[in-house]
């Protein structure tokens, strides 16, 4: 009898320890700043909207960076794509398309669509640059190269000054496949309008205080 009670006793402590509740996991957030923080996932490639309430998270692990864009002359096309790299091992490969519609969202593959002005992109710290830019023409496009250096910082917000770009006339390019091709000659310049642009990021996050840097673009002919 006695080793009768001892084995139930066994069997109702093995019992209760088995029907006993997992201890509760937190879930993790679904917004990519709070991911990345705790090492959930990698980033995806390309560049990320800035959500206002983000962005401190957002500028303690990465770095945002933002610019005018002024395209005019052959230019002014119904949207332009800038193409953009990132150098090192950490290399992204993405484009915004610059196009007068409302409203921003997320294209097919690594691209992003912004209206004509001011952008606002957070990226992992490193060097970038433009790499080409491209517009509509017919049912094709002109793509043509392009070379832009800029830098993001990590924990920094950075002003990159307006890039403004004058389409000078359209050509034709021979070679490649298609063998003919359209293009465009053009003409760039960036520009230091600071005070434009710190104006321009309070309007868009007006409750971030936060100390903006000046580093302009570079043209690399």
């Amino acid at each position: 009898m006695r080793r009768f009670f001892c084995l139930f006793v066994c069997v109702l402590i093995l019992g209760g320890c088995a029907m006993a509740p997992p201890s509760s996991v937190p879930e993790f957030p679904k917004d990519l700043a709070g991911a990345a923080v705790r090492g959930e996932r990698k980033t995806p490639p390309g560049p990320q909207d800035v959500k206002d309430k983000a962005l401190k998270s957002y500028i303690q692990k990465k770095g945002v960076v933002f610019a005018k864009v002024d395209f005019q002359g052959v230019l002014k096309a119904a949207y332009v794509k800038l193409f953009f790299e990132g150098q090192g091992e950490q290399a992204q490969r993405f484009y915004l398309q610059i196009e007068d519609k409302p409203g921003e969202r997320l294209l097919w593959g690594k691209g992003k669509s912004v209206k004509p002005g001011y952008f606002f992109i957070e990226l992992p710290a490193g060097s970038y640059k433009i790499s080409s830019l491209s517009i509509p023409v017919g049912s094709t496009s002109a793509t043509e190269p392009m070379d832009i250096s800029f830098e993001v910082i990590p924990n920094a917000v950075v002003y990159m000054g307006t890039l403004k770009v004058v389409g000078t006339k359209e050509k034709i390019k021979l070679g490649g496949l298609p063998v003919i091709q359209p293009g465009f000659e053009y003409e760039v310049e960036v520009r230091d309008e600071r005070e434009e642009g710190v104006f321009a990021f309070h309007q868009r996050y007006p409750n971030i205080p936060v100390d903006i840097r000046t580093q302009l673009m570079g043209i690399h002919e």
